[in-house]
């Protein structure tokens, strides 16, 4: 009987000899998912655009760097005259609830939360509101790839059910 404990014990060793790297390796991808996911967004980009309801011209550059070790990526707004709309962004993954979270902090003092599920093909939804008021309406930033140098953002709200757009840009990579 002493034999078959002795190669139970030594094939149960092997077995976790194999795959211990693999679930080591396994841990870092994961860890590192949501940053892989968005480098392609990393650098500069000019960004061209109009409200949806007026019809009025919009524009603002944008960046997107990573920041702690590629654990995250920071994202900063900033609306071109006339406006003066500007924001800053930390966008990761969070491992617990297997999905992207997002702060946002704003030049009129505001602060928001957003979460996304990942890409959906060339898109990635943002949904959140801002922290201050638990009552606040809920908001949704679109990203689309439409191509290696370009993509998309639209924002809209949620009013009585309905998301109702405000604004959208095509961005452009700068060289």
């Amino acid at each position: 009987m002493q034999p078959i404990c002795s190669r139970s014990r030594i094939a149960l060793s092997i077995a976790l000899f194999l795959t211990l790297p693999f679930a080591a390796q396994s841990q870092t991808q994961s860890a590192n998912r949501g940053i892989a996911d968005l480098q392609w967004l990393s650098g500069h980009w000019s960004c061209d655009g109009k409200f949806t309801r007026s019809g009025k011209s919009i524009s603002a550059d944008l960046s997107f760097e990573s920041a702690l070790g590629d654990k995250w990526m920071l994202f900063r707004h900033d609306d071109r005259p006339p406006f003066s709309y500007h924001a800053l962004s930390e966008w990761g993954w969070d491992e617990k609830g297997q999905r992207y979270v997002s702060t946002v902090q704003d030049s009129t003092g505001g602060i928001r939360l957003f979460y996304s599920r990942g890409f959906s093909g060339p898109k990635l939804v943002w949904e959140g509101k801002t922290l201050e008021s638990p009552a606040a309406r809920a908001e949704r930033f679109e990203f689309a790839r439409d191509g290696p140098n370009t993509f998309t953002v639209k924002y809209s709200f949620q009013q009585e059910g309905r998301w109702q757009d405000v604004d959208s840009s095509t961005c452009v990579r700068k060289p």
